[in-house]
């Protein structure tokens, strides 16, 4: 078995209570009991009211631990499961880096944004696919998906996506903020080219509660000028759109 370790802000170590988020989006609390070597994590099942939290081999979950600085995340699958006595356990394989979740350095508006996710091309930068030359992105980058946004400020966006995102991989996301865009049938449809495209970066993938949708949550990695002020703009006015449609004016 693994020797404890001293902590470090983004590595979790045998003693640590986390945060355990099932396959189905539901939270409980458990602890690291012990490590094989520099590999697998051994951790007690948790469970509520007498039941056991629903994991099988394969399952992604992830765990949420705590340090000074903040709460990191991190993803992991499901190895194998065992019973000592009474007690469950599963063998969970570390997938991707701990990430901090960073304190919102922002508003975040909750806003449906038709969003354009593109495969991430290193040949191209945002400046680059800001260009009116280059008239429609996807004519460069390959699509992965159109989805609608959960909430927006002007450092990230959160998404739902029935797609499974890894924690740290990068994007260049088109988005549509000029609201031309529609929904049919749970398909989001922009009718023409996304007003902007910037490249983000994963940092949270978590399933919702009892659906097959997951809540992807992304931060802005480009620092271009005229795009922030597009996102702060249609920021503001969504934000005094939103507040006067609540007062009951037109």
């Amino acid at each position: 078995m693994a020797k404890n370790r001293d902590i470090s802000e983004d590595i979790l170590v045998i003693g640590d209570k986390v945060d355990v988020v099932s396959s189905d989006g539901q939270v409980y609390r458990s602890m690291v009991e012990d490590r094989l070597d520099d590999g697998p994590f051994l951790v007690s099942v948790p469970h509520r009211k007498g039941r056991y939290m629903y994991v099988s081999q394969n399952d992604v979950i992830y765990l949420v631990f705590y340090r000074e600085s903040g709460r990191y995340i991190v993803q992991m699958r499901v190895l194998a499961l065992e019973k000592r006595g009474a007690i469950r356990y599963m063998w969970l394989q570390q997938e991707t880096k701990a990430e901090r979740n960073q304190r919102r350095e922002a508003y975040r508006l909750a806003a449906t944004v038709a969003v354009v996710v593109y495969e991430y091309d290193s040949n191209f930068t945002s400046a680059d696919l800001n260009n009116p030359d280059i008239v429609d992105p996807g004519s460069v980058l390959k699509v992965l998906e159109t989805v609608a946004s959960r909430d927006i400020s002007i450092k990230g966006i959160a998404l739902s996506s029935k797609k499974v995102y890894t924690i740290g991989d990068e994007y260049f996301l088109g988005m549509d903020l000029d609201n031309t865009s529609e929904v049919i049938g749970g398909s989001v449809r922009i009718k023409r080219t996304p007003s902007i495209t910037l490249r983000a970066v994963v940092r949270r993938c978590i399933p919702l509660n009892n659906t097959k949708i997951n809540h992807v949550g992304l931060s802005f990695l480009d620092e271009i000028k005229t795009v922030n002020e597009k996102i702060a703009r249609y920021v503001l006015i969504e934000q005094q759109r939103q507040i006067k449609s609540k007062r009951g004016f037109n």
